[in-house]
């Protein structure tokens, strides 16, 4: 099993869903089998502390048969 990041897995998300404007980077995680967790990390500035923030504002557990990709619910 491998923990690294597969991206292809996030071009194949980014065909069912709309990319975010904001988007800082996309994970997608292999957790088991032919599943994977996929993280979409994207930027906002908080204007309290008037800082950039970096946080997973959508995530996706998928099933990846052949070359398509379901979204589980």
């Amino acid at each position: 099993m491998s923990r690294e990041n597969h991206p292809e897995i996030c071009d194949l998300l980014f065909n069912q869903v709309e990319k975010p404007k904001n988007i800082e980077m996309c994970r997608a995680i292999n957790v088991y089998s032919n599943k994977y967790r996929v993280n979409i990390y994207t930027r906002s500035h908080d204007p309290i502390w008037d800082i950039d923030r970096v946080r997973i504002t959508h995530s996706y557990f998928c099933t990846l048969n052949d070359k398509e990709l379901s979204i589980r619910a």
